[in-house]
């Protein structure tokens, strides 16, 4: 079976996310994801050196990057 995944995680560029307040600058769903893996990387640091913690870095982000991946069929 042959997969899209490539062709239809290039298409979350183009979503446009829909916000429940005003923003300045519009934002895509590509955007958001990165934001969102970034703070997601930086908690799960700061959890597991400051507050003892015992997280998976790497699967917390991966989970943050793809997170909104069904949103290329679904829409925001």
């Amino acid at each position: 079976m042959k997969s899209h995944f490539f062709a239809y995680i290039s298409k979350i560029r183009w979503l446009q996310r829909w916000g429940l307040k005003r923003n300045a600058v519009a934002e895509n769903v590509m955007e958001h994801s990165w934001e969102v893996s970034v703070i997601s990387h930086a908690l799960a640091l700061i959890k597991n050196r400051y507050f003892d913690g015992d997280l998976d870095v790497n699967a917390i982000v991966v989970a943050a990057l793809y997170h909104d991946c069904s949103e290329v069929i679904t829409g925001d």
